[in-house]
């Protein structure tokens, strides 16, 4: 980690929250942000532990996730460049309820969330943008419980893959279909027959663990009704 210089603020801005804030905002939280480079598969929270720190994705991808007592895991959300980590036990004050597991590594500011509390006490704008996000957040994981009763894995996976894109701001990222697979709660062998289909049709190209979009459009075309409900960027376009 490394204290944020100039050039690290100018690339914050992808960060939609950190977008919508106000200058003095920026300058008394530029003041404790540091960068961070989040690898992937890390673990930044644990289920249970206190949140120290707050991370605002810059180009990396975080899951929220339940690891089950038989050792599979379930992906409730993820928070990408839209949003911040932790957002509703931060505003609760209490243990996170899930494990913060970084599905797609890149940048994010990381902020003590001492400081991140000050600086919304003190800001009225701040405490509207983060009540607004959590709605936000909320309206996600309700409709991811939706999706993942009643649409199909295809459908699922293209709407992963474009979530992916927007919160990141890549088309090509690190990932293994086993990965998938455990995010989604689906069978590998059923992860890697829709890959393959969408390599086949030139959406996507899939080797040694990096995946690449080719065809936004056709993956768009694939997708269910709840990308467009709970597309990263709505939140971003509001604010």
């Amino acid at each position: 980690m490394k204290v944020v210089e100039t050039r690290s603020m100018e690339a914050a801005k992808a960060n939609g929250l950190w977008a919508a804030m106000t200058e003095e905002d920026k300058a008394v939280l530029g003041r404790r942000a540091v960068l961070s480079h989040l690898p992937k598969d890390d673990i930044l929270l644990r289920r249970g532990e206190a949140v120290d720190r707050v991370f605002l994705p810059i180009d990396s991808d975080i899951s929220n996730v339940i690891h089950l007592a038989d050792g599979m895991l379930s992906m409730a959300s993820n928070v990408g460049r839209e949003g911040v980590t932790g957002l509703a036990a931060f505003m609760a004050d209490e243990p996170i309820g899930w494990d913060l597991l970084v599905a797609v590594g890149g940048s994010a500011l990381a902020i003590p969330t001492q400081a991140f509390r000050e600086r919304m006490d003190a800001s009225p704008h701040l405490h509207r943008l983060l009540l607004s996000l959590t709605h936000y957040n909320q309206i996600e994981a309700a409709q991811n419980a939706v999706c993942n009763t009643v649409h199909s894995v295809t459908a699922r996976v293209v709407r992963w893959l474009l979530m992916t894109q927007d919160r990141t701001g890549r088309h090509e990222f690190d990932l293994k279909q086993e990965d998938l697979a455990q995010l989604l709660g689906a069978q590998r062998t059923t992860i890697n027959s829709v890959i393959r289909a969408l390599s086949d049709s030139k959406a996507v190209q899939s080797r040694r663990g990096r995946l690449r979009i080719l065809n936004r459009d056709a993956l768009i075309r694939q997708t269910c009704e709840c990308y467009e409900a709970i597309g990263s960027t709505r939140w971003r376009r509001a604010h």
